[in-house]
């Protein structure tokens, strides 16, 4: 029998080991493994102006769910609501081919340096949406720990 890990469809050719576009980088030091860093530039080339940088999938440790999966924009200033929102949600909809059909939850996560108070406000007005839920985006500064937006949501 094959876990729900082992079931995520993912070519390792979209797997990196960094996560880090234009001069952003979010830190992967304590994401426990196992874990897939997707790629998205690698994973759909042809489809590039609508999507999240990376999707991260891995094994919760929690009690309530299989697999999580982080969708992660990363910009290094400012950013257009409305578009970061579009791109997290093309995202989600690559998860949910990708993704078993398994108890998972979503963590929409963008990474700035530099965006404004008003920017990261209206991003809750544009929840993403993955297997017909809601989830809020949640916001980091480059460089910051993605686990703890891990641990946190749920």
């Amino acid at each position: 029998m094959t876990t729900a890990f082992e079931q995520v469809k993912v070519d390792d050719s979209s797997l990196s080991q960094e996560c880090e576009k234009q001069g952003c980088e979010v830190d992967l030091t304590d994401v426990p493994p196992p874990y897939h860093l997707i790629d998205m530039d690698r994973l759909e080339p042809l489809a590039r102006r609508h999507r999240c940088d990376y999707l991260l999938i891995g094994v919760d440790h929690g009690l309530d769910y299989d697999l999580y999966v982080a969708l992660l924009e990363l910009k290094s200033s400012g950013f257009n609501p409305q578009k970061v929102s579009e791109q997290l949600e093309a995202g989600a909809k690559v998860a949910e081919k990708i993704v078993p059909n398994v108890q998972c939850r979503l963590v929409p996560v963008v990474a700035h340096d530099g965006a404004h108070r008003r920017e990261i406000n209206k991003l809750a007005k544009h929840p993403v949406h993955f297997r017909d839920k809601p989830y809020a985006i949640e916001t980091m500064k480059c460089g910051e720990e993605v686990a703890k937006h891990l641990k946190h949501s749920a």
